[in-house]
């Protein structure tokens, strides 16, 4: 794994052959499959759970992957515009009430320790919640980056993709296509147009 570099040459030949431009392979493109912080990240983390798990779901390792980053649950086929706007504004579930990230608390009492000061628990609940009430979107968008990546990632490891993530994985580029999350990136939004468009037809060419 820690020699493993993922490229055509590396891939399965299905995959090489079908994915040939380079933002597919790119570790730097944000709207390739692998480019973003949270594809990468999902592909080399279902890469190594692959080797132990070669008949399971791939959806078995997405679904441990979210539960692990402890996101707000989102239903991954979800298309209507008015709930994804209700969940990328609602307000952070990380308050008082319900604050549920032990290892994030954990890491903040050995640094408080190694400062010499006290932990207060209340103040990281404070602070979570007022540095997480605006992040919907980004929960969204890392879900969809790992959808993909792990979609992607099957077939570039097999030279298959199961229906089931194969679905997932149309869903997520779609999502991301939809006016209300496209129109959020500026600049950048010609681009990732573009290589969602080219990516959400290679899905539909795969198996074939």
């Amino acid at each position: 794994m820690e020699n493993y570099e993922l490229s055509p040459e590396t891939a399965h030949p299905k995959a090489k052959q079908l994915l040939t431009e380079d933002f597919y392979w790119s570790s730097i493109e944000e709207s390739g499959p692998f480019g973003s912080d949270d594809g990468s990240d999902a592909f080399y983390g279902f890469k190594l759970w692959r080797s132990e798990n070669k008949a399971a779901s791939p959806i078995v390792y997405l679904e441990r992957l979210l539960k692990t980053w402890d996101y707000p649950y989102f239903d991954l086929n979800e298309m209507d515009t008015v709930k994804i706007k209700e969940y990328i504004s609602a307000k952070s579930r990380t308050d008082s009430s319900n604050f549920q990230m032990p290892e994030m608390t954990e890491e903040f009492k050995i640094m408080a320790k190694n400062m010499g000061m006290d932990f207060d628990e209340n103040k990281l609940k404070e602070m979570m919640a007022l540095t997480s009430n605006d992040m919907g979107g980004t929960f969204l968008l890392g879900i969809d980056n790992a959808v993909i990546a792990i979609g992607f990632g099957q077939f570039v490891l097999e030279g298959k993709i199961d229906n089931d993530i194969k679905t997932l994985t149309q869903t997520a580029i779609k999502r991301e296509l939809l006016p209300l999350l496209i129109d959020n990136w500026g600049e950048y939004k010609k681009t990732r147009l573009e290589q969602l468009n080219k990516m959400l037809t290679v899905v539909d060419k795969m198996n074939k």
